[in-house]
């Protein structure tokens, strides 16, 4: 799913780092009362459950986490070839 903060296209279906601090951030499939999305740190230095917008201003700007080839996506590419 992907929501929009700001002007900035964020996927939630993916890990999330914060290059503020190197925090990570996972999507709870929640929301806030106003809609917000909740986020909760996957590291091992916290738990925490904020909304989206306090990540952001807080731990600095997100960006995914790399996704690692699969075996079956290297065989797709290699069939359509």
């Amino acid at each position: 799913m992907l929501t929009d903060l700001d002007g900035t296209q964020i996927d939630l279906d993916r890990a999330q780092t914060a290059l503020g601090d190197d925090s990570r951030w996972l999507w709870t499939c929640e929301h806030t009362d106003a809609g917000e999305p909740l986020m909760q740190r996957i590291d091992r230095l916290g738990e925490a459950v904020l909304p989206l917008s306090v990540v952001y201003r807080d731990h600095g700007p997100l960006t995914p986490d790399s996704v690692r080839t699969t075996a079956a996506l290297y065989r797709q590419v290699l069939e359509a070839a």
